[in-house]
């Protein structure tokens, strides 16, 4: 946990696996003519605005203040990265090409949106554990993906975004109030945003645990 992450190599490696989703994207775009699909461009743009502040707020160090600022951004965007998984709902409304195709196509846009994820995510908890220990971190990523899964909550079915919070906060509260308010009443609301939240953890336990199992992956283990 003592040495910093290498984040400068994570960022070319990980620029270099966005190119995959985007060529498959664009192929599709020349076959069939339609621009089907473009609006992923922007979710995987918004997935990648996490992972650049983290980068500057781990690179600038905990304990400056404009690293707090970064870190608080990287908090209100964080839900974007993984919130490209459920554009695969959008799978059966779309044609001109084989089925499958489209499967290879929005699974790679998933994976690319849940590693620049969970990389941001890796990164902010080392900066907690080198502060504040260890199990604060732990804690600190269990409450960032819960907090995500109610995020994506929000982005998918509220249609609201993370800069809403400086755009259009009184709307967005008179939206959120009631959730928390009258939690029975709006228990599906909970119930999607903890199955969004438990499928994050499980999926970041299989990230974390990736190097115990000799994957060769340069991580540090939290």
């Amino acid at each position: 946990m003592n040495r910093h992450p290498d984040t400068h190599w994570a960022l070319i490696r990980l620029l270099a696996a966005s190119a995959l989703p985007v060529f498959l994207l664009m192929a599709r775009v020349f076959y069939t003519g339609r621009i089907t699909y473009i609006f992923l461009i922007w979710n995987l743009f918004l997935a990648w605005l996490p992972l650049l502040f983290a980068y500057l707020s781990v690179r600038l160090g905990f304990k400056r203040r404009l690293a707090g600022l970064w870190a608080l951004a990287w908090l209100l965007f964080f839900p974007n990265a993984p919130y490209i998984i459920t554009d695969i709902m959008h799978l059966p409304n779309v044609g001109g090409v084989p089925i499958l195709y489209d499967v290879v196509m929005l699974f790679a846009f998933a994976m690319v949106g849940i590693v620049l994820g969970f990389v941001s995510l890796r990164w902010m908890q080392w900066g907690v554990a080198q502060r504040w220990g260890v199990w604060a971190s732990r804690f600190f990523a269990l409450t960032v993906l819960g907090l995500a899964g109610f995020g994506i909550y929000l982005g998918r079915y509220l249609r609201w975004n993370s800069w809403d919070v400086f755009t259009n906060p009184i709307a967005l509260l008179r939206d959120i109030a009631p959730v928390f308010i009258a939690p029975t009443v709006y228990w599906r609301v909970w119930a999607m945003s903890m199955l969004f939240a438990l499928l994050l953890t499980f999926l970041y336990w299989l990230f974390a645990t990736l190097p115990r199992m000799g994957m060769g992956m340069s991580l540090e283990e939290v």
